[in-house]
């Protein structure tokens, strides 16, 4: 049975705009093979954030960029509100060899979201609550450490100063890179949201393989990642004998194969990977006397992936034992698998309803902003499908009939939650943890 719909009559996401609009942000920081290189507070970054500052004032957004660079456009939908805004975003950064949907397919879902209620308002629409779109810092964690670092900072996850004070492999500080692109701001952030809606790819087949265009997220998959480095012996190849070698490269090479065989031991439960190594000197005569690297463990049962931590800090220290180095983290980080809350779930079931688009529930295996906020409000992370479940590739494609599907959800749940004062899911439930 289908529901009622509550976007107004002639009121509709602009078939194919959110797809352009991701096209004319791939030029910054394209690359040859068609997906983007716009790694946090680089220069592509910067314009990808000048372009979406001048869609959001030409929208009739007031613009606010804090301390850490995120980035919000706030739209004022009922004249001196008091009712906290709506929020909807996602990110603008990618990883160095990224495509051109992830976050950014988001964060222009929210934009045009924003543009069809201020459209209504103009129209005679009255909205209860105003409605923020947002462009979060460094949800990746690319260029730096740890991922989800803006929305982090928003949801209270993480200090400010600290977050500023991070360092990329080249030694930049956040604060810094932020400055050089003119986005280290002054403004306070919005307070929390009433609500907060993340549209994103899939990144994964399994909407694909379903032929549905829009999954709801229920739960996420924890995430253990640790930032390690190996300290061994700078030494010649050839004469150093084999015993005798600190050889801080097979410390991680050892890493890179026990964790491999670790996810061996929990199938379809447990991932885990190594995906970046920083090997010096480098040189091909030289046993390398450091290596620096990023190791990370994924499940979606808590029991697991607090065993896997302790198995992957016992293969590290083994590593450096067998290999004559020592080691040090740099940095640890620790996200439990919850669910999200599972009324607003419900209540983006309605919506989909309601638009005749039937959606499918899934969980998340990757990280997204929406998790920081897990808690603090009501929180929904809606899927559409990944061509191929390509993600982190320039391959990956969303095509532009899913991307207006899964915006037409949010316009629809926009206008519902903006529209109430009070809407279904009552204040007392948004303090508590999902």
């Amino acid at each position: 049975m289908r529901s009622k719909c509550y976007t107004p009559e002639g009121i509709a996401v602009t078939p194919g705009r959110i797809a352009g609009l991701v096209t004319e942000f791939a030029r910054f920081g394209a690359l040859p093979g068609g997906g983007v290189s716009r790694l946090c507070a680089s220069a592509a970054d910067g314009d990808a954030r000048n372009r979406l500052t001048e869609l959001l004032r030409q929208a009739g957004a007031e613009i606010r960029i804090d301390a850490v660079g995120n980035q919000f456009g706030l739209f004022r939908l009922k004249a001196d509100s008091t009712e906290p805004a709506g929020m909807m975003g996602s990110h603008l950064d990618s990883q160095p060899r990224g495509g051109r949907v992830d976050g950014t397919m988001g964060v222009m879902a929210a934009l045009e979201v924003a543009e069809r209620l201020m459209e209504a308002k103009r129209k005679g629409h009255r909205f209860q609550r105003d409605f923020c779109v947002v462009n979060w810092t460094n949800e990746e964690g690319a260029r730096f450490r740890p991922s989800l670092m803006g929305s982090g900072v928003f949801a209270g996850h993480y200090k400010e100063e600290t977050i500023l004070a991070v360092r990329d492999d080249n030694g930049i500080t956040l604060a810094d890179a932020l400055s050089d692109i003119g986005y280290k701001g002054i403004d306070a952030a919005p307070p929390m949201p009433a609500f907060y809606l993340e549209l994103h790819a899939e990144q994964g087949a399994r909407l694909e393989r379903s032929e549905r265009q829009i999954g709801l997220v229920t739960g996420n998959w924890g995430a253990a990642k640790f930032d390690v480095a190996f300290h061994g012996e700078q030494a010649h190849t050839g004469p150093t004998p084999m015993a005798e070698r600190r050889d801080a490269l097979l410390a991680a090479s050892r890493t890179v194969v026990a964790l491999r065989e670790l996810a061996d031991t929990k199938p379809h439960k447990l991932h885990t990977s190594v995906g970046r190594l920083l090997v010096s000197p480098n040189s091909s005569n030289v046993v390398p006397d450091r290596v620096d690297l990023s190791a990370e463990v994924r499940s979606p049962d808590d029991d697991i992936l607090v065993q896997a931590e302790k198995a992957l800090q016992k293969v590290i220290e083994e590593a450096a034992a067998i290999s004559h180095t020592t080691v040090s983290f740099a940095s640890r980080s620790l996200r439990l698998a919850r669910p999200l809350p599972g009324d607003f779930v419900d209540l983006l079931e309605d919506c989909s309803r309601a638009i005749g688009i039937p959606a499918m529930r899934l969980d998340t295996i990757s990280g997204h902003d929406a998790l920081s906020l897990i808690g603090l409000c009501p929180t929904a992370l809606v899927f559409v499908p990944s061509v191929g479940g390509i993600a982190h590739n320039e391959a990956e494609f969303t095509r532009p009939d899913d991307m207006d599907a899964g915006a037409t959800l949010m316009l629809e749940a926009a206008f519902r939650l903006c529209s109430e004062a009070d809407f279904s899911l009552h204040s007392e439930k948004r303090g508590e943890v999902a």
